[in-house]
């Protein structure tokens, strides 16, 4: 009987564990003269209670040509944070404009707020999603 709740503890924690993989995201639209709408998509929880999405800034570069976007990072925590986080820009249409989409890890110490900025590709851009998860081990490719 002993054996069967060890299990039964051992798949609990197990799923537990495997629940907090989705990235928290933060949906941006830019419209005439800079941000016009912004949601947050939360699907891990511990992060959240970590990291925080803070203000959003977006600016024109080149005569109108492309933007760039600044998010706020905060740490809401007295301790370091580690994680990945990655921007992904679209069009009018939804269609994913990003030239690279990769994880790039970062951290923040206790209680630090810092600006995260990327550069949409191409003129075309009019949203993106700016998404952080917790850090994740390398994986082999097998090359």
């Amino acid at each position: 009987m002993a054996r069967r709740w060890n299990i039964i503890w051992l798949i609990a924690l197990f799923l537990v564990a495997c629940a907090g993989t989705a990235p928290n995201v933060l949906h941006v639209q830019a419209g005439p003269g800079g941000l016009s709408s912004k949601k947050e998509e939360i699907n891990d929880r511990g992060l959240a209670r970590k990291v925080s999405f803070g203000e959003v800034s977006i600016r024109a570069l080149d005569l109108g040509s492309s933007m760039e976007a600044q998010v706020i990072l905060r740490n809401s925590s007295s301790r370091n944070v580690v994680f990945e986080y990655r921007f992904i820009w679209y069009d009018a249409a939804g269609f994913e404009i990003s030239s690279i989409t990769a994880w790039i890890p970062s951290g923040l110490s206790g209680k630090e707020a810092r600006g995260y900025r990327s550069t949409a590709p191409g003129p075309n851009a009019v949203s993106f999603k700016c998404m952080v998860r917790n850090l994740q081990p390398l994986t082999d490719t097998g090359s």
